[in-house]
């Protein structure tokens, strides 16, 4: 697609594309396409924290914004139970559905507080319990291995830094956290967004 292309389909998205975009996508756009997006964020008057946040896509992380962005998380409300007692981490949890010959096993990222982060876990261990394990021939060794997976995920549900799931949601979502700094709502959002998918 050539620029005047795109400068015709930002032209004709709706405001709140135009902030997915910027929030979510920036990172991954070239740098004549970026130029584009922000002149459309300045001429619809859009709140110009989302030029910061483009650009916080497109330049290298410094450790110190690293840090800065973990607490944003840490300490934001956990998304499922509304509790601030406990700090957010991330994980990924493992599940299987099976119908008869088919198998399906899927990771999927989760980030809550520890007490629903191990719950998610109990969850997605009791589903593959139930609807796993009876796929011919892979249903129940696949069982096997999620709850394998699950359990060593767990583990990682209570450390006291930031584990390597929760860094990596950083590191892909820096539009969504620099976002929460003054909307900490998306943020909110983004992650019931990410929970919910499978």
């Amino acid at each position: 697609m050539d620029l005047n292309d795109i400068r015709e389909n930002y032209k004709n998205f709706e405001d709140w594309k135009i902030e997915k975009i910027a929030s979510e996508e920036a990172g991954s756009l070239r740098p004549e396409v970026l130029d584009i997006l922000k002149a459309e964020i300045e001429k619809r008057n859009l709140n110009l924290n989302l030029i910061n946040i483009v650009d916080s896509q497109t330049k290298e992380l410094t450790e110190s914004e690293f840090n800065e962005y973990c607490g944003i998380l840490r300490n934001h409300p956990c998304p499922k139970c509304k509790s601030k007692t406990q700090k957010i981490n991330a994980t990924m949890v493992g599940r299987v559905v099976s119908m008869l010959i088919m198998t399906n096993y899927d990771k999927s990222l989760k980030v809550a507080c520890s007490n629903c982060l191990d719950e998610m876990h109990s969850k997605a261990n009791m589903k593959s319990a139930l609807l796993g394990w009876w796929g011919i021939p892979w249903g129940p060794i696949q069982t096997i291995r999620s709850f394998i997976f699950n359990s060593s995920m767990k583990k990682n549900n209570r450390t006291e830094k930031p584990n390597e799931v929760f860094a990596s949601f950083i590191i892909s979502n820096i539009g969504i956290m620099e976002k929460a700094k003054t909307e900490p709502e998306k943020l909110t959002e983004f992650i019931n967004r990410t929970n919910n998918t499978i």
